[in-house]
């Protein structure tokens, strides 16, 4: 077959609508959904663009006109999705997904050097200082102009003059504060947007795990790949979790945890067990989040895995505040106690949970009484 069969005329393949068995309702589905979600894709450039022309004093627009590349990009993909309904032009397809590929990496590599000059942007408390030291100011002009009251003639002098420099500094405040919001609201909007994208990004290599899942037929490979897939999906938690917060900084471990290990649960397709979470709200960074989520995912991957056997039971996940400051994070269930995520294992599992627990300076104690007991007790200092 050559290149352009390949690309546009390729035998043998059929169109996604077979797989879907030709069902309108189903074909509707995806043709609109796909539709609707490029159609979006392509307006956001433009609303980029005109931005981007408006505000001639913008700096890194070279970021700007890379988010419109990769954005267009990731639209064309699903009107691409749409024609391969009917029509199986799949390699034209691979080819632009490919080029999306090379986007997305290309935006998440480079937007990390930028980091660094975002967050050197004045903060409010900057501000706040220029605005006393006005105040001041013109507390020391009140007295000067008290003090020439003799002559009427030297205190209208002095008032215009106050007045000037009150006016110009005010001006100068007033312009001064409106670009520290216009900095303020980009630094967010590409800190929001890095946070997307690396999720989109943890997303699409999950996807490309998945389809080499599929082609495998080893136990112990198809096993290696469902714990990279876990693994996967908690780092694409915190960078969502990230993406939703305030201060785009920290945000609460809580429900963090509580949603990672129901989908560990659900991910696993067991059933019988129960899975509860205790967790104390606490606002942490994306470092400690990054090494506690994977420490969790590790224990409750290892208790599904080998604690029950094809029988029900419980998984505990409980993160205390102590009375001295630290934390502690214990993960028990009631299985039958065989363990593979010890101190003394040494599997990837382990490897991985020592390298964390080791990271966080923290001390980790196993027990198995009617069960498996892992607890962590985290010192205050590594807390954030």
């Amino acid at each position: 077959m050559n290149l352009s069969d390949w690309l546009f005329n390729p035998s043998g393949l059929t169109p996604h609508g077979f797989c879907l068995l030709w069902v309108p309702g189903l074909i509707y589905l995806h043709a609109i959904s796909d539709a609707v979600i490029g159609l979006s894709y392509f307006s956001i450039p433009l609303a980029l663009a005109a931005f981007a022309a408006k505000r001639k004093d913008l700096q890194y627009t070279w970021v700007i006109q890379l988010f419109i590349a990769f954005i267009l990009a990731c639209g064309t993909t699903h009107f691409m999705a749409i024609l391969t309904l009917w029509v199986p032009v799949y390699g034209i397809e691979g080819v632009i997904k490919a080029l999306t590929a090379v986007l997305s990496i290309a935006t998440a590599i480079l937007l990390w050097p930028l980091l660094p000059k975002l967050l050197a942007i004045p903060s409010p408390s900057q501000l706040s200082d220029v605005n006393a030291q006005l105040g001041k100011q013109i507390q020391e002009h009140e007295i000067t102009l008290a003090l020439l009251r003799k002559s009427e003639a030297e205190v209208k002098n002095a008032n215009s003059e106050l007045e000037k420099r009150v006016t110009e500094r005010t001006a100068e405040l007033s312009a001064a504060n409106a670009q520290l919001v216009a900095t303020l609201a980009q630094r967010d909007l590409l800190l929001r947007e890095v946070y997307h994208r690396v999720k989109n990004n943890l997303q699409v290599v999950d996807s490309i795990v998945s389809l080499q899942a599929r082609k495998l037929q080893d136990v112990d490979a198809l096993a290696a790949l469902a714990s990279l897939r876990s693994r996967i999906h908690a780092l694409g938690l915190v960078h969502q979790q990230l993406m939703g917060s305030s201060d785009l900084e920290t945000f609460d471990i809580a429900p963090f945890l509580r949603e990672l290990s129901e989908n560990l649960l659900s991910a696993s397709g067991k059933d019988g067990i129960a899975i509860e979470i205790s967790a104390s709200s606490h606002l942490v960074t994306l470092d400690f989040a990054i090494s506690v989520g994977l420490i969790v995912t590790e224990l409750v991957t290892n208790s599904l895995k080998h604690a029950f056997g094809n029988s029900g039971g419980r998984i505990q996940v409980l993160l205390e505040n102590r009375a001295n400051g630290d934390m502690g994070l214990v993960v028990a269930d009631n299985g039958k106690g065989e363990t593979e995520n010890t101190p003394t294992g040494k599997g990837l599992g382990t490897t991985i949970l020592n390298g964390f627990v080791s990271q966080l300076k923290a001390n980790m104690t196993v027990t198995r009484q009617k069960g498996t007991r892992t607890e962590i007790a985290i010192p205050c200092g590594s807390i954030a």
